[in-house]
């Protein structure tokens, strides 16, 4: 049988004659860096297997819109749009537009926050293409990298397209830039902007840095401009 460590038999032996309350204050006040650890690392593997499980294989396009309460996904008049002018065929894939994202990366306030964690995991797992959010939102997730840098080779056919709408940020990694580079697209003048009042304030499109179709993002961005008025 095998022996139970010295130090869970000391702390056994030292909650013999607590009640059910006292063990509990006890167990928290010595032990809670401990389980909040133990709960955040559960808490990431349960959501990763719940992406890997549920989020399809087979993507033509995702975006995420974050802090906007328009109703712009599947069977809205914006993605029946988009599907159409785009040509994609559901029979092979899907396209999925995330408006039920609520967080401000902008704010100190995110860690925890069940959204925020999503969207990162989204774009660091090449998930996320695009996605949509106020301009101090975009800004903060570009100065740490996730964003694509608009003035890589291969954002040639976006920068040379929508340059003058370019927002920047100064990355807080030295080693890559002491410059601002440019990581989002203004979307003033837009339906989404406008019409859509999805963001009547302004919004930003940044470009994830994994993205796996960055070739669909132009496909998306002639959709947006197409609807401007």
């Amino acid at each position: 049988m095998r022996t139970l460590p010295q130090w869970y038999r000391d702390e056994r032996e030292k909650l013999r004659g607590y009640g059910p309350r006292a063990r509990l204050r006890y167990i928290w006040q010595y032990y809670r860096l401990w389980i909040i650890g133990i709960g955040f690392v559960l808490g990431f593997v349960i959501y990763a297997a719940w992406n890997y499980f549920t989020v399809p294989g087979d993507i033509h396009f995702y975006g995420i819109f974050s802090n906007t309460y328009a109703q712009l996904g599947k069977g809205s008049d914006f993605y029946n749009g988009f599907i159409e002018a785009a040509g994609y065929d559901l029979s092979r894939g899907v396209v999925e537009i995330d408006c039920a994202n609520y967080c401000k990366p902008s704010s100190s306030r995110v860690i925890g926050n069940n959204y925020y964690e999503k969207l990162i995991s989204m774009m660091d797992g090449g998930v996320d293409d695009v996605w949509i959010a106020p301009a101090e939102d975009v800004i903060a997730v570009g100065e740490a990298g996730r964003l694509l840098d608009l003035n890589s080779d291969a954002a040639a056919p976006i920068r040379e397209k929508y340059a003058d709408r370019f927002v920047y940020c100064t990355p807080l990694d030295e080693d890559y830039s002491r410059e601002p580079v440019p990581i989002g697209i203004d979307l003033a003048g837009t339906a989404l902007v406008g019409e859509y009042r999805a963001w009547p304030e302004g919004a930003v499109l940044g470009i994830s840095a994994a993205t796996k179709r960055l070739d669909q993002v132009p496909v998306f961005l002639n959709y947006l401009f197409a609807l401007e008025g």
